[in-house]
């Protein structure tokens, strides 16, 4: 999500404590790797086009894909601002059910500015929902916050097996209770989430990483092979830039910060990572540098410096914020026929 602060803030301080009712939950559609993944699914948006569009890769390169349904986009927002940026696509462990989930906002709507957006714009996410990822039902849009949020930016969605239900995360900041219209100072961006069994009803909003002095959005997950191990990217607002997180007590537990960020040479935002389908031990993060995603890849996420540029000469250009997801031998099939190139 592209949003530039002006105020300059530094914090070393440790996220919030999370309780410890929902102490350790190992989210299992982070973790399940199918030996069986033939491609990857980029789903994103571009500024001009805010609707979701697919790019399929060319079997499983990683870096070179095809804009499917002949370059125009596969669904279009009829709800709320009828602009969607931020696509995440989730699936349930069985992967027989799936969401497409979105920011609901449009930065070409007339009289737009990013102060509104983020004082009175929209509490809910775009939803659409599939059983065969190419059958979509028609968008609706689903409140997850609170009244006094001033916006929800960046949604996600992890399922954990053990409750059969979503872990959905965004990015929001909150407003005194007492300012109804949002007109005073607000929290700093945080992170926060909820639980949903089925993308309609959502259990009440809560913060999920709240720190003091850095204003927080856009994170992304990434399960590092073992039951428990995570990374997680989140970019701090105060520098534009992007940072590493790792724990071994999976998405609630213990997060140890990587020193450092990314990409400290220039801006970036959105990251959207995965882990590789051909090389075991290798993962892909897309950087997005405010006009499109640069493609860098480690063998060693929590390590400082080690997230190098990928050489991908036939990377596509033009992606923005938005989710990969590997494919199994009948979905690459599915989307390829549904919407050809």
């Amino acid at each position: 999500m592209h949003f530039l602060t002006s105020i300059i803030r530094i914090s070393l301080l440790a996220a919030i404590t999370i309780p410890s009712t929902l102490a350790a939950p190992t989210p299992s559609s982070l973790q399940t790797r199918a030996e069986t993944y033939v491609g990857y699914l980029v789903s994103t948006f571009s500024d001009v086009t805010p609707a979701v569009q697919f790019h399929l890769s060319k079997g499983n390169d990683a870096g070179s894909y095809t804009f499917l349904n002949k370059g125009q986009p596969v669904l279009k927002s009829t709800v709320g601002t009828k602009g969607v940026r931020d696509i995440f696509l989730a699936h349930d462990g069985a992967r027989t059910k799936y969401y497409m989930i979105a920011t609901d906002l449009d930065i070409n709507a007339a009289g737009f500015s990013w102060d509104a957006a983020t004082r009175t714009g929209s509490r809910g996410i775009v939803v659409w929902s599939s059983t065969d990822l190419v059958s979509w039902s028609a968008s609706t849009l689903r409140t997850v916050e609170n009244a006094n949020a001033g916006m929800v930016w960046a949604p996600s969605a992890v399922w954990d097996d053990a409750t059969s239900q979503f872990y959905v995360f965004w990015s929001s900041r909150l407003y005194a209770s007492s300012d109804s219209k949002h007109t005073g100072t607000a929290t700093l961006d945080r992170i926060r989430y909820t639980t949903t069994k089925d993308f309609v009803t959502f259990a009440t909003a809560k913060d999920y990483v709240a720190l003091a002095d850095t204003p927080l959005i856009d994170q992304e997950f990434q399960y590092l092979g073992k039951t428990g191990n995570f990374a997680r990217f989140l970019k701090n607002e105060t520098v534009n830039q992007v940072y590493v997180e790792t724990t071994t007590g999976g998405l609630f537990g213990k997060w140890t910060r990587t020193p450092g960020y990314v990409r400290p040479e220039s801006p970036r935002e959105g990251p959207a990572s995965f882990a590789d389908n051909v090389t075991p031990g290798l993962y892909h993060l897309l950087l997005d540098d405010y006009t499109q995603y640069v493609p860098y890849q480690s063998t060693d996420p929590a390590k400082s410096g080690t997230w190098a540029a990928s050489s991908y000469p036939n990377f596509p250009q033009g992606l923005k914020h938005g989710s990969v997801t590997p494919l199994t031998q009948k979905e690459y099939n599915a989307v390829a026929a549904r919407y050809p190139a």
